[in-house]
């Protein structure tokens, strides 16, 4: 059912404040407000892979107590930076993230998530936000929320609910163009996501357990993720017709639960 973030009023709302309450006593094991000139390299990693249709390598401007991770349409040109150190779950973790898109063309992704991966098996959690998806939304917007335990890209088995499961969930008023708070909270057998301190969903499917690094990431899926991809987003020719865009992060703060 969808979930008014500013109303507040729903069951699980009233559920997910005892539960934020409960957890105020966690130890933060990162705190980054990007106040400086440049990414602290002494946290922060930038990939430079690729990923769908993206080569990802451009390097985040930190100013004005922001980090910007920038899109090219010039050589589709994309970002990612992931914490170096990794963390294990324990009796629980807290990933979080105040951040903004910019009223972005269809066909690119933003995310924040956790990722590892050992002898070809990768665990992950993700929030991701299709620009797609966003654009032919109203009165609020979707969030993809999804969970992967010992994942086989080599024999993929989506949506079985053991390596992998997912759900679309969308948040009433959530305008993704403005400034929100996202958390995910990994727990010993479950996994809550939220909104601004508001559970908007759980899961106890697909439950990774490796100790991970946190990501943020920017990029353009290719056509294989039809949900995502959309053909009217083009690569520029030459770098001086080149567009970029930009999704912006405020702060990150990671915290161990008692």
């Amino acid at each position: 059912m969808p979930v008014s973030v500013p109303a507040r009023l729903a069951l699980g709302v009233a559920l997910s404040l005892v539960q934020v309450s409960a957890f105020a006593a966690g130890t933060v094991v990162l705190h980054d407000d990007f106040n400086g000139s440049q990414l602290d390299s002494t946290h922060w990693s930038v990939g430079a892979w690729t990923l769908g249709r993206t080569q990802l390598g451009n390097v985040p401007v930190v100013a004005g107590g922001l980090a910007q991770l920038r899109f090219d349409t010039y050589k589709f040109k994309g970002s990612e930076i992931y914490t170096k150190a990794s963390y294990a779950r324990g009796n629980g973790m807290e990933f979080e993230a105040r951040v903004r898109m910019n009223h972005l063309p269809s066909g690119l992704v933003t995310s924040l998530f956790t990722y590892n991966s050992v002898n070809a098996l990768s665990d992950e959690i993700d929030i991701e936000f299709l620009s797609k998806q966003i654009n032919l939304s109203s009165g609020g917007s979707p969030m993809l929320l999804t969970t992967w335990n010992d994942w086989d890209e080599a024999h993929p088995t989506y949506n079985d609910c053991v390596h992998h499961c997912s759900r679309s969930v969308f948040v009433n008023g959530l305008d993704v163009n403005a400034f929100h708070t996202y958390t995910i909270r990994w727990l010993p057998d479950h996994t809550e996501w939220l909104v601004d301190g508001v559970l908007v969903s759980s899961s106890n499917k697909a439950q990774p357990d490796l100790a991970t690094p946190f990501r943020i990431n920017f990029w353009a899926p290719d056509s294989g993720w039809t949900d995502a991809y959309d053909a009217n987003l083009k690569p520029a020719s030459t770098r001086r017709q080149n567009k970029s865009y930009y999704y912006d992060v405020d702060w990150v703060e990671i915290r161990q639960l008692p």
